[in-house]
């Protein structure tokens, strides 16, 4: 699952890093993590593992493409999503998006 995530985010961009980016990475850039999971209990087994984390854009454009790529990225793998929030970050200048998923 992780991987399919890695390559679907890659397609959208040469700038998406796990957990970071590259210092002095120009945006707009994509930064994603696994946070922890949600598996499916049955007979005191994991049934079925899922894994649960969040992507982050930074951009300074409003109304980047990026905006609609990621959801349709993470749709695309069967990913449960939803955008968390938008800050303006006023150290750097940049919007900062995130959207939380969910995906077996």
């Amino acid at each position: 699952m992780l991987e399919r995530l890695k390559v679907a985010l890659a397609e959208l961009t040469d700038r998406c890093y796990h957990y970071v980016a590259d210092s002095n990475t120009p945006p707009p850039y994509i930064t994603w993590m696994e946070d922890g999971g949600n598996d499916l209990m049955a007979g005191n087994v994991h049934a079925e593992r899922c894994f649960t984390g969040s992507v982050h854009l930074f951009t300074k454009t409003e109304g980047d493409p990026l905006l609609e790529r990621i959801p349709a990225a993470l749709e695309g793998i069967g990913a449960c999503w939803y955008l968390n929030s938008v800050q303006y970050e006023e150290d750097t200048g940049l919007i900062h998006y995130e959207w939380y998923w969910e995906a077996v």
